[in-house]
């Protein structure tokens, strides 16, 4: 690593965030290993305002690769968009024109804040949501016990918020030493430097946006202007120099460079204008959103006592239709008995990119459940229908299959779920997993290189088991143990109508969160299969007294 001062203009941003005093100048002075005392590349206040009070940058290098770090000012601390701060957001969104390598979330290592969320939610609201991808929690001002031992920094140190926090980067995290406790020829300030930099370098690619490029092509636009002004003066100052002298053609040389550096100036800060203009374009159109659905909460609160006395009715055929199925015949009982579920230690991934088993899902936990070109989709858990054990066994499909690695006989290619449970195959259609043919049917299994890829079903085998889950999430699907797979299950084989269907739920939870987790089935999905299976056995009466 060698420090370069200039600004490298097409080298990606390494951006140092954080609230005032958080100890963004300190870090960027420590990884450029220049001195705050004597000789700062970034300086540092001793007191409570910001001695940062312009985005500041340095050329930096890690490996062989060149970046520019740059140091914000405390842009992010406060909510007001006064005209002063709005300058600086966009003259720190110029610098990034050529893509942001890892924003660097500098926090004191105390507890995480509510100040501190608000401020993550500004910096994606001016970087965009995709930016969380590129970030590094930095804790700053850690005593010695917790620089040396990371382990206990993070066992003993962290709380929930500060855990969920380092969940939402990716687990990605480092610690900025001390330099009064640890001077930078201290090994372990080597250390937590370097531990810095390979999560910098470990990120894969660079981060950017529309607004990013467009900054990007204007300052190239710019620069090529700029290259043919200089070499258009300089035609002109030798043909002066050989006509009229040195004296008259330098005259001319200077005159005519201020004049282009006068309109260089322009072009720069009409490159400038048009940031402003576009963050305060999208800010408008966000609080036109944040109006659109302020006014579609009250429709949605009036909904609230309707959808109340709906669900009450719906509660009341509930149990006219279970006295009717109690008359049923002995196996048309058991055969409704079947819930169709996921085995509960079945996979899913978090959008934090934790991999967990269902039966740790809690409600708002997102979960991925679709890829769609090479964009991992994440959706929310509205609602558990029921977990734990059966008071009978269930008859379970394992669907084995080779994953796209070549991979199999593993954990991770196979999946375990009632035979009357959907899964998607390569034509987005949904199938019943007893319905799944070995060597004909191709069902859609994530692969490492974020894509989904259909692959033949191996064989299929039944077992009995006593444990299950089933949820939804708001798309109505999920990726489980890697295979793309419905949240709807024993009902008609159609996703789009069972979207529709549980479209009341759906909303009563935007409004009320559920809190069943429980063995007994939810009362609205209970209703639903009760009134779906009351209806598919009048079916069988009605067509067994047709052929009599």
């Amino acid at each position: 690593m060698m420090l370069s001062p200039p600004l490298v203009i097409n080298a990606p941003v390494i951006l140092l965030v954080g609230k005032t005093g958080a100890g963004k100048s300190t870090l960027g002075n420590l990884m450029l290993r220049t001195s705050e005392n004597e000789n700062p590349t970034f300086f540092v206040s001793d007191g409570f305002l910001s001695a940062t009070k312009n985005s500041c940058s340095a050329n930096y290098k890690i490996n062989d690769e060149t970046y520019n770090i740059v140091d914000t000012p405390g842009v992010f601390d406060t909510e007001e968009l006064d005209t002063v701060i709005l300058e600086e957001i966009a003259r720190t969104i110029q610098k990034c024109a050529y893509g942001v390598k890892a924003i660097l979330f500098v926090v004191e290592a105390k507890r995480f804040t509510n100040e501190q969320r608000e401020m993550i939610n500004r910096i994606l609201l001016f970087l965009g949501k995709e930016a969380s991808r590129y970030m590094i929690s930095v804790f700053s001002h850690c005593n010695t016990k917790q620089t040396k031992d990371l382990d206990y920094f993070k066992k003993s140190c962290w709380n929930d918020p500060v855990k969920t926090f380092v969940n939402s980067v990716g687990d990605r995290w480092a610690i900025s030493p001390n330099p009064d406790i640890f001077p930078p020829d201290d090994p372990v300030h080597e250390k937590r430097l370097k531990e810095l930099q390979e999560r910098i370098i470990s990120i894969d690619g660079v981060y950017t946006n529309g607004l990013f490029e467009k900054a990007r092509r204007e300052q190239e636009e710019n620069e090529r202007k700029a290259k043919e002004a200089e070499e258009r003066r300089q035609r002109e100052y030798d043909e002066l120099k050989r006509r009229e002298g040195e004296a008259i053609a330098r005259a001319n040389y200077e005159m005519q460079r201020a004049e282009d550096e006068r309109r260089a100036n322009e072009n720069r800060d009409k490159e400038l204008q048009n940031i402003k203009d576009t963050l305060l374009e999208r800010i408008t159109r966000l609080d036109e959103r944040m109006a659109e659905l302020s006014k579609a909460n009250e429709e949605l609160s009036g909904l609230n006592m309707e959808l109340s006395q709906n669900i009450m009715e719906l509660s009341n055929k509930n149990n006219q239709l279970s006295n009717e199925i109690s008359k049923l015949k002995t196996n048309e009982i058991n055969e409704l008995k079947n819930k169709s579920c996921f085995w509960p230690e079945t996979l899913v991934k978090l959008e934090s990119g934790r991999i967990i088993q269902m039966s740790e899902l809690q409600i708002g936990d997102r979960v991925l459940s679709n890829i769609r070109n090479g964009v991992a989709e994440f959706s929310d858990v509205y609602l558990i229908a029921h977990i734990g054990k059966l008071d009978h066994k269930a008859k379970f499909a394992k669907v084995n299959f080779t994953r796209p690695d070549g991979s199999k006989g593993n954990f991770f290619s196979k999946l375990l779920l009632t035979t009357t449970h959907y899964v998607f195959d390569e034509n987005l259609s949904i199938i019943f997993a007893k319905n799944l043919r070995p060597g004909e049917t191709r069902i859609l299994v994530s692969d490492d290189g974020n894509r989904l890829v259909p692959v033949f079903v191996d064989n299929i085998t039944n077992e009995w088991r006593d444990k299950y889950i089933s949820f939804y999430t708001r798309a109505g699907s999920v990726i489980a143990n890697g295979v793309l797979s419905s949240c709807y299950d024993h009902c008609p084989p159609s996703q789009m109508f069972m979207d529709l269907v549980f479209l009341p739920v759906r909303w009563w939870t935007y409004m009320i969160p559920s809190t069943h987790r429980e063995e007994r089935l939810h009362p609205y999905v209970q209703f639903l299969e009760t009134a779906y299976l009351s209806f598919i056995n009048a079916m069988k009466k009605s067509k067994r007294l047709i052929n009599n």
